[in-house]
């Protein structure tokens, strides 16, 4: 898909005015977390990490888990600081009861409660003023996130460069001669410790204290905000958002917000995440040419080791990681992390070790890939070139027979 500089048509609407009545009734306070019960574990950081949460915490209550995580948003660069400089955190926090609804808890709002661990979207050095001790603390990858610029559904754009993105979000729409994002008000962004704003604006070239437009405190609020543009502003709305929110609510689906192709720099063409706008097979981000995407981070204290302290989180983590998990509670987890719109690293056919830099593709291989498995569950069938197996004797040669496919191993 050629994706020329400038795009569209300006297009305007007149916002409309609602009346909001105040209500005489009373409200029950939040509980404390702390009186919640459970073995708790304290989250703290990305705001796009929700979707992923809220499904781990159905996985662990499936598996009779006493862990009860909870939850506090507050940015990435904020989650790793607060636990690498074991700082409390005052947000309320979130859980989920047994039927999966999103409660609030509160937790003291003089110390706070230091998390147990820091979830990021971006590597520690990707934020500003953040140091994790060199030991002590341990950055542990959970599955990969994919980030996205969205339109409200009815926009007529279908794709936006990152030379484009540059510069809409480097002047907010005021001056610039980039159609139809031109108002200030329609552009929506994320403050500058949020890690999806900080790995866009290592995509697309931008400083991050270069960003302008309309911000943004979460990624449900841009999500709102991107949806709300379309009566008003449809082809001007802009936003920036994780792709388990994005995937969750993308036009086709619920209809709040699409995602754009995007086209990297030195690139001729731009690509969506998926192979269509209707699919969910990831199949650009997991062969690397769909470009800005990273793993999911977890930073925790940790023995000399390297194994987290606390037992109850060193369970949580090694959900993402897999480790110690037996077959079946690695393939729900793999359903998990599709659930939530992310991609676990055994479909993966790249990896990076750096933020949003070059793809490693020469001989990788994840040492138990799910690929197939990955798209019957992500899309609902498997692709043809998939083998389905019940042995690793169906699959001929050094192939394996994993979670009902022969893999390459």
């Amino acid at each position: 898909m050629k994706r020329p500089f400038f795009s569209g048509a300006l297009a305007t609407g007149a916002a409309l005015a609602t009346m909001v009545c105040a209500s005489s009734t009373a409200f029950a306070a939040n509980p404390q977390c702390s009186t919640l019960g459970g073995d708790q574990v304290y989250l703290a950081g990305s705001s796009a990490v929700k979707p992923v949460l809220k499904q781990l915490s159905a996985t662990l209550k499936g598996a009779g888990s006493s862990i009860r995580l909870i939850y506090q948003s507050t940015a990435s660069c904020n989650g790793l600081s607060e636990v690498a400089t074991q700082t409390g955190d005052k947000t309320s926090g979130s859980y989920w009861d047994d039927a999966g609804t999103e409660l609030k808890c509160d937790v003291d709002t003089t110390a706070g409660h230091i998390p147990d661990i820091g979830l990021s979207d971006v590597y520690a050095s990707t934020c500003d003023g953040v140091t994790v001790p060199a030991t002590g603390f341990k950055d542990f990858h959970g599955p990969v996130q994919v980030m996205t610029f969205v339109a409200p559904p009815s926009s007529r754009e279908s794709s936006i460069s990152a030379e484009a993105a540059s510069v809409v979000y480097g002047f907010g729409g005021t001056g610039t001669v980039v159609t139809p994002w031109s108002d200030k008000t329609a552009l929506f962004q994320r403050p500058d410790t949020s890690g999806t704003r900080r790995m866009i604006g290592k995509a697309i070239g931008l400083q991050i204290s270069k960003w302008n437009g309309t911000e943004k405190s979460g990624s449900g609020d841009v999500l709102s905000a991107v949806h709300t543009a379309d009566a008003t502003n449809p082809n001007g709305g802009l936003g920036i958002l994780a792709a388990d929110y994005a995937d969750t609510n993308r036009a086709g689906t619920q209809s709040a917000v699409k995602i754009l192709a995007f086209q990297p720099k030195g690139s001729s063409c731009a690509l969506l995440p998926d192979s269509s706008s209707t699919s969910f097979d990831k199949v650009n981000v997991r062969s690397g040419k769909y470009t800005i995407w990273g793993a999911l981070h977890l930073l925790t204290k940790v023995d000399g080791a390297g194994v987290p302290t606390n037992p109850n989180v060193k369970t949580v983590i090694n959900y993402f990681t897999r480790e110690g998990l037996d077959a079946a509670a690695k393939k729900t987890m793999i359903d998990t992390e599709v659930a939530a719109h992310t991609i676990p690293w055994c479909a993966m056919n790249v990896k990076r070790d750096g933020e949003v830099g070059d793809v490693q593709s020469v001989a990788y291989q994840p040492e138990e890939p799910c690929g197939c498995y990955f798209e019957s569950k992500a899309q609902g069938t498997a692709p043809s070139t998939c083998k389905a197996c019940t042995a690793d004797t169906e699959c001929g040669g050094s192939n394996k027979c994993r979670y009902g496919y022969c893999e390459a191993r």
